[in-house]
């Protein structure tokens, strides 16, 4: 189940940047490595739930859908 709440809080941290956050600093406030929020990254942009453009060291802005907006509604978050 880590793996599934890593996720969750990456997306979550996702929701709470309007203007969109990188795998850097996302990697930064999460204590986790940047590999290990760019496949929470890919995998979220894979089903839709967050926008995000990989770039050059990961350097691509992410921005929340709403179809991950209404993925957390229903976890409660």
């Amino acid at each position: 189940m880590a793996i599934d709440d890593d996720r969750i809080r990456v997306l979550t941290l996702v929701r709470d940047e309007p203007h969109g956050t990188d795998s850097a600093t996302l990697a930064k406030s999460l204590d986790l490595a940047k590999e290990v929020v760019e496949r929470h990254l890919l995998y979220c942009a894979d089903y839709a739930l967050v926008a995000w453009n990989r770039h050059v060291k990961g350097a691509g802005r992410a921005l929340i859908t709403t179809r991950g907006r209404d993925y957390l509604a229903r976890q409660r978050l």
